[in-house]
């Protein structure tokens, strides 16, 4: 880093070189005019100097790996050439754990899975995050797995950031985040019926395999499978969803971002609440759910020449077409 800083400011210190030969000609027709002049040019010279110190910066990142890919290659390479620029100070973050308040960025490498469970975790700090797709799809991540270690750096340093709306949940089971979605879906192979609330008012009562309740940065996961509507990301919405409801009438609903939604279950039935995928809660008859727009963002890094709708269009025409 600080030979690279050195480089940088060649030209700098090659005009000062000139300035001293003309210093040295003075010394031979006046030695007063020249202590004068060589005063001034030390001052010039320092403030240079500490300015240029300044400017020399290591960024505290933290490194969170999917397990299974600490091995990976293309990790290892990029890993070693993050290292060997000189521009961070890298910690790694075991997996499960949590992100270091004192770091600046955390760098993922995995796939959506441990980019959803990472970017809740970053909310909580206010980290912001990118990753390395070493995973399937890879719609959340900002590279794919042979990235050229330059312009993750690049991201690392001077990525602008962009948060996205978390959806929290309240039950009896606990409070729960998610950047995804919310699903409350049947215990057993039966239908469920669940009975949708938007602001205290009745809109639906669905006999179904379940309800999603989506982030727009959700709208691209499950609710998009089950017949859902695309959000743009920056959108201020959620979408509620029936997961193959049986009846000619039920439709996704897309509500404000600022809505209370409240899902009831019959008195007979029994249910499970999958946060971003994972289970999180079982549910008995009469159980109530309440999901709302959290006050906590994922921040997320935006890649150089990121475009959400040409994402789209790659990573969904391009899912399950490969072995």
């Amino acid at each position: 880093m600080i030979l690279r800083e050195f480089v940088h400011n060649i030209p700098y210190c090659a005009a000062y070189m000139r300035h001293f030969a003309y210093l040295f000609t003075i010394l031979r027709l006046n030695a007063k005019f020249f202590e004068y002049y060589f005063v001034i040019l030390l001052e010039i010279l320092g403030s240079a100097l500490y300015n240029g110190c300044n400017r020399i910066r290591i960024m505290k990142i933290a490194i969170l790996t999917k397990p299974v890919l600490w091995d990976n290659p293309a990790r290892a390479k990029l890993l070693a050439a993050l290292k060997s620029c000189g521009d961070f100070d890298i910690v790694e973050v075991p997996a499960g754990g949590d992100i270091p308040s004192d770091c600046e960025r955390l760098l993922v490498f995995g796939g959506d899975g441990t980019m959803l469970d990472a970017a809740v975790k970053c909310a909580r700090v206010g980290v912001p995050l990118v990753g390395v797709n070493l995973g399937n799809l890879g719609f959340l991540t900002g590279f794919e797995s042979e990235a050229d270690p330059e312009r993750v750096a690049d991201a690392l340093l001077n990525g602008d950031v962009r948060k996205r709306m978390l959806l929290g949940c309240k039950s009896a089971k606990g409070n729960f985040l998610a950047l995804n979605d919310f699903v409350l879906k049947s215990a057993d192979t039966r239908p469920v019926t669940v009975k949708l609330f938007v602001d205290g008012s009745f809109v639906d009562s669905y006999r179904s395999d379940g309800v999603i309740v989506a982030t727009p940065t959700g709208s691209t996961a499950y609710s998009l499978s089950a017949g859902g509507p695309v959000m743009a990301p920056e959108l201020d919405a959620i979408v509620v969803n029936p997961v193959c409801p049986h009846t000619l009438h039920s439709r996704p609903l897309v509500v404000g971002g600022n809505s209370e939604i409240r899902l009831e279950l019959s008195a007979s039935e029994n249910a499970v609440l999958v946060t971003d995928g994972n289970k999180t809660a079982d549910l008995g008859g009469n159980s109530v759910v309440m999901i709302s727009k959290s006050p906590l963002l994922a921040p997320f890094i935006v890649t150089d020449g990121h475009n959400f709708y040409e994402k789209l269009l790659d990573k969904m025409n391009r899912w399950g077409t490969t072995p």
